[in-house]
């Protein structure tokens, strides 16, 4: 049993660091949207808007990388879990405030929808999965990252961007032609 809850908090470091990374790298290179996300969405002025971008896409490829390693993954976790916990906390801002038409910068792709219910379970499970590789490994429950894990977490995060376009999707009206 042991030996499956190992398997386990070791895949959800490796989903949790490449899906940190790949959010990483996509704030630095989509730079100009996500400048614009952290004005309108979490109401950085737009003088700190690019430092603000810099240092967002920084811890999220700082955890990532800290997630690879089993002596770093409580920290990394840590560090993760506090990403996605503010994240969350801003998305409830929003939808308390009466914005969910706002651009929250969650996706990979440039669609904007309402947020909602989605984004909030989203996060609050990728909150989790960080605070299980953190508590996981902070327990010794902890392992190198092998091969079949690296596959396995370019799949889920596959799988976390599929969902996401589906989520995204409308359905038809009816009487409307698809």
């Amino acid at each position: 049993m042991l030996e499956v809850i190992q398997v386990l908090v070791v895949q959800f470091a490796a989903f949790e660091a490449v899906l940190l990374l790949a959010s990483g790298l996509h704030k630095m290179i989509r730079h100009d949207r996500t400048r614009a996300v952290m004005r309108e969405f979490a109401g950085i002025p737009s003088g700190f808007a690019s430092f603000a971008v810099t240092a967002a896409a920084s811890l999220e490829l700082l955890a990532g990388l800290l997630l690879w390693t089993p002596s770093y993954r409580v920290v990394g976790g840590a560090l993760a879990a506090l990403i996605w916990g503010g994240y969350l906390a801003l998305i409830l801002r929003a939808i308390a405030q009466g914005r969910r038409d706002v651009d929250c910068g969650c996706t990979f792709g440039a669609s904007r929808r309402p947020l909602g219910a989605f984004q909030v379970v989203r996060n609050i499970v990728l909150t989790g999965a960080a605070l299980l590789a953190a508590a996981g490994s902070a327990g010794g429950i902890t392992g190198p990252v092998v091969a079949s894990q690296i596959l396995a977490a370019f799949v889920l995060v596959a799988l976390y961007g599929a969902l996401d376009q589906v989520v995204a999707l409308t359905p038809p009206r009816r009487g409307e032609l698809l």
